[in-house]
């Protein structure tokens, strides 16, 4: 019988935690840069094109901070959206369960990001218009990577040095409170990411309330539920009462499938959620 992470690979359409993909759909970045010694401290480049400093739109993938991979799922649309906009885009690789908790998973988007910010100016990357997003888990470190002055402090960069961030379905922005309505999956994709760690340290929301840092403008795409709050809806009303600029938009996806859904489909032209993101992002870049 498969082993249960097999199963859940194939269930949310992850492959192995460093995946060689060839194909049109997975045609090698213009740049991988390392950020650390690690295998997986590194971030892939696809350049615009062109003359000129441009905006970036940088992606952190999600796997339930324990598997998936920077080159999964991201040239097939959301590097053509990217560069259908004249922009560049990115993708980052992070340490996962079990070598690593949170924690430190935060702390690699971190160093990866001011990476990015650093190596700019030779990337043609203009460092006024960089957007950080992330879908599932990787919403959730990109979310936390914005709200929690520490990690970006560290490199002497503030959160707000960001145009933005753009959460899609993330989970676990309040890690005490449940992601999902399933306890199996619950059981087997978020709680092993949170066993060993301080919930409120990892929590985006947490550090919103806390008020230490200026955060940058959120756009947060999100399944509509069918009752009652969902992640998304909580780190949006908290980010509005603190004075923060987020956004809130929920589609009519459902279940694990529409979970997969709004990373894979995000980027084909009228998808809604392409389409929002892309006002919104135009809006961030102009």
């Amino acid at each position: 019988m498969p082993r249960l992470q097999t199963l859940m690979n194939v269930a949310l359409g992850y492959g192995a935690k460093t995946e060689q993909r060839t194909g049109p759909r997975y045609r090698n970045p213009n740049e991988t840069l390392s950020y650390g010694e690690h295998e997986l401290h590194a971030l892939d480049i696809h350049h615009a094109g062109g003359n000129g400093a441009k905006p970036l739109l940088a992606f952190v993938h999600g796997g339930a901070w324990q598997f998936g991979d920077k080159a999964r799922r991201t040239r097939d649309v959301k590097v053509p959206f990217a560069h259908g906009e004249d922009w560049h885009f990115a993708s980052l690789n992070f340490r996962l369960l079990p070598e690593v908790d949170v924690t430190h998973m935060a702390q690699d988007i971190a160093a990866g990001v001011a990476r990015l910010f650093y190596e700019a100016p030779r990337l043609g990357v203009d460092d006024r218009r960089i957007v950080l997003a992330g879908h599932s888990s990787g919403a959730h470190l990109a979310a936390l990577v914005a709200t929690d002055p520490i990690l970006l402090g560290a490199h002497g960069l503030a959160p707000n040095r960001l145009a933005g961030v753009l959460a899609i379905d993330g989970a676990a922005y309040d890690p005490t409170r449940p992601s999902t309505q399933s306890r199996f999956l619950a059981k087997r994709l978020v709680d092993p990411a949170f066993a060993k760690v301080d919930a409120h340290k990892v929590s985006p929301i947490a550090h919103v309330r806390q008020g230490r840092s200026t955060i940058p403008p959120f756009l947060i795409l999100s399944a509509k539920a069918k009752r009652g709050e969902t992640q998304s809806r909580l780190l949006a009303r908290e980010l509005n009462r603190a004075g923060h600029r987020a956004r809130l938009r929920e589609f009519d996806e459902r279940g694990i499938v529409g979970h997969v859904r709004l990373s894979r489909r995000f980027g084909r032209p009228d998808y809604g959620p392409t389409e929002i993101a892309r006002e919104w992002l135009r809006a961030r870049f102009s």
